[in-house]
């Protein structure tokens, strides 16, 4: 069955509001949403927020064995009006239905697919006449409980799922309360906005000169512990004292974490069904420098208790999402802190940072990929031009060539826009991989940005 494709990273439903995502983060997410594009197929349609990329889907086609007319990707930003919500873009659908409808198929032989199954999704399916019965749930809200760090925090530590000490907090006096009390026990804490991605919004509050604010979009040192230094730290980002907000909104509740600095971070991805026992698809190490810059799967040099340990965990985490109603892909994270202590953080339900490696490494290498691979991602690369990188790795031969199972694939090109790419390089073993990737580094500092 074709599918419909709304790469949708930037929906409203990924943050309590998105104007509070940084302008410098922005951007990064068309590269999110052309992510998803690996796994289309023939006859399927796209729906991306960025500018259509030629180039890349032409290398991405013929990558995957396919021709760039055998599939169709669409700009949102070419169809008037704001957002997701399909009630603003008419001309769109319009657009999808005449292509349905020239497809010679009827609507319910179509399939919806995205990155996050929220409410305008919800409202696509609708008005298309895809997956009627599935858009359900999710209409009433159901992909916020799952993108919800609260929601997270409460379900873990009913069920016995290991997290970091914490609390929830608003804006405020209790926020700093929150803090005050909780900084003292390893002299740093991490604040989270409630719904964000990618450590978007994620402030450490620290008293140590010297720790790495891993998974945080910023740090802020304190000369020391008492309430009076949080409070002033916490009004210079403006949460000190409750928002003035419109009326019927409240404010985006935060997220205060004892930081465990030296940990691991670790991520792990399942398919939830409707109602048999959720799949894990991947897990890997999460690389840190100080924010995301992607994986490696699997993890290297972990421990097999460990490793049980993440898995066994992923999958209670996964059924208690199915549990409220939830179907589909979700990203689980953890961090395991220097005495060997496996601490959950947050669970995702929606595509992630791994879906698209996922999907490139089971179609390129197989179904078995992390028995017989080491597979390394590498996001934000600077990079000059898509074209000049795969000359490269064409005349070095380090192209993924499907016959020796390993090589370089180009995730993402952002090229033009951020002036990055994301990378994923395919070895028999961890030297392979490492190598490959080394190498590619190494030219794209030699070309410069």
């Amino acid at each position: 069955m074709p599918k419909i494709l709304f790469a949708n990273p930037n929906s409203r439903a990924m943050v309590a509001r998105p104007e509070d995502i940084p302008p410098d983060v922005r951007p990064f997410y068309d590269a999110i949403g052309d992510r998803l594009l690996w796994t289309l197929e023939r006859g399927d349609l796209a729906v991306i927020p960025g500018a259509v990329n030629k180039e890349f889907l032409s290398y991405l086609a013929a990558t995957l064995g396919l021709l760039p007319e055998e599939f169709t990707v669409l700009s949102l930003r070419d169809y008037g009006g704001a957002g997701w919500y399909p009630g603003d873009r008419p001309e769109l659908v319009a657009e999808l239905r005449s292509r349905i409808e020239e497809s010679g198929l009827g609507a319910d032989q179509w399939t919806a697919s995205c990155y996050l199954h929220d409410r305008d999704i919800a409202g696509w399916q609708r008005a298309l006449g895809l997956d009627i019965e599935l858009a359900g749930p999710f209409a009433q809200n159901m992909v916020e409980l799952v993108n919800t760090k609260s929601v997270f925090r409460a379900i873990a530590l009913a069920s016995g799922v290991p997290v970091p000490e914490g609390l929830v907090a608003d804006p405020g006096e209790e926020l700093v309360d929150a803090v005050t009390g909780l900084l003292p026990r390893t002299g740093s804490v991490i604040v989270k906005q409630d719904q964000n991605s990618g450590g978007d919004g994620n402030v450490l509050i620290t008293t140590d000169p010297d720790v790495v604010g891993l998974g945080a979009y910023q740090v802020l040192r304190l000369d020391r512990a008492d309430r009076a230094a949080v409070h002033e730290a916490l009004d210079g980002i403006g949460l000190a004292t409750p928002p003035s907000l419109p009326r019927y909104t409240c404010a985006a509740r935060i997220i205060v974490e004892v930081y465990h600095p030296h940990s691991t971070t670790l991520s792990s991805e399942v398919y939830v069904p409707a109602c048999t026992a959720p799949v894990l698809m991947n897990y890997g190490y999460m690389r840190m420098e100080p924010v995301w810059k992607g994986y490696v799967f699997p993890p290297q040099d972990m421990p097999g208790p460990l490793h049980a340990e993440l898995c066994a965990h992923s999958q209670q985490i996964a059924i208690l999402a199915q549990r409220l109603g939830y179907q589909g892909l979700m990203n689980i994270d953890a961090v395991v802190d220097p005495a060997g202590r496996m601490l959950f953080t947050e669970f995702n339900g929606r595509a992630g940072g791994a879906t698209n490696i996922d999907v490139i490494a089971r179609r390129l290498v197989g179904q078995d990929y992390m028995r017989s691979h080491v597979v390394m991602s590498h996001n934000s690369l600077p990079a000059r031009s898509l074209a000049g990188l795969l000359d490269h790795l064409s005349g070095q031969d380090m192209l993924f060539a499907p016959d020796r199972g390993s090589g370089v694939v180009v995730a993402t090109d952002s090229s033009t826009t951020t002036g990055t790419v994301e990378i994923v390089s395919f070895g028999t073993d961890r030297r392979e991989a490492e190598q490959l990737e080394t190498q590619v580094e190494e030219y794209l500092r030699g070309v410069g940005v």
